[in-house]
């Protein structure tokens, strides 16, 4: 009988303690227009936003891995028409958290901007739940519009997982006095 508790409350115990992977998905509804001239003549204009998954029941330290999609497109303003035949192609750079070429990079001002979070974006996630995004152009102009994170996180079991563990052990130790009285 001892032995049936036994295997019985090591099983409870691993099917409780057991995690399972969530996740949370943060949209930053925006719509910025940049603008660098042409060849960037007027310089770098860019555009900063943050992701925040603290509202979202995120557990500092859960973050094991992610995506970040950026919503680019033309302000079909061709600049063409100024030289006749030639036209200048739109640029920028995404920077998430500093400039280190770890999920950011560069990007087609007339096209999305997807990435998967690198080390130190899931660093900062994890750190304080918050991911800041830099959108620059550098050159030409095009409108940057929503930003969406998807963040894979680890589970830890609920409030109420762990009360019908307890009650079941709470069950068990009782049972087992009953049997001694």
């Amino acid at each position: 009988m001892i032995k049936q508790i036994g295997f019985a409350l090591a099983g409870t115990i691993i099917l409780a303690s057991t995690a399972t992977a969530g996740m949370i998905t943060d949209t930053v509804v925006q719509n910025e227009y940049l603008n660098a001239g042409i060849l960037g003549l007027l310089g770098p204009d860019s555009h900063t936003y943050q992701h925040d998954i603290t509202d979202n029941f995120f557990t500092l330290g859960n973050a094991l891995s992610g995506n970040l999609r950026i919503n680019i497109y033309d302000d079909n303003n061709d600049w063409g028409w100024l030289f006749g035949w030639f036209q200048f192609s739109e640029s920028g750079f995404v920077t998430v958290e500093d400039f280190d070429f770890d999920t950011g990079g560069p990007t087609n001002g007339t096209s999305d901007f997807s990435s998967a979070l690198e080390i130190n974006a899931l660093a900062a996630l994890n750190a304080d739940g918050l991911l800041d995004v830099t959108v620059t152009s550098t050159r030409g102009d095009f409108w940057v519009g929503n930003s969406v994170l998807e963040v894979i996180t680890s589970d830890v079991p609920e409030p109420g997982t762990l009360a019908l563990l307890g009650l079941g052990l709470a069950g068990l130790g009782a049972a087992r006095r009953r049997q001694k009285a």
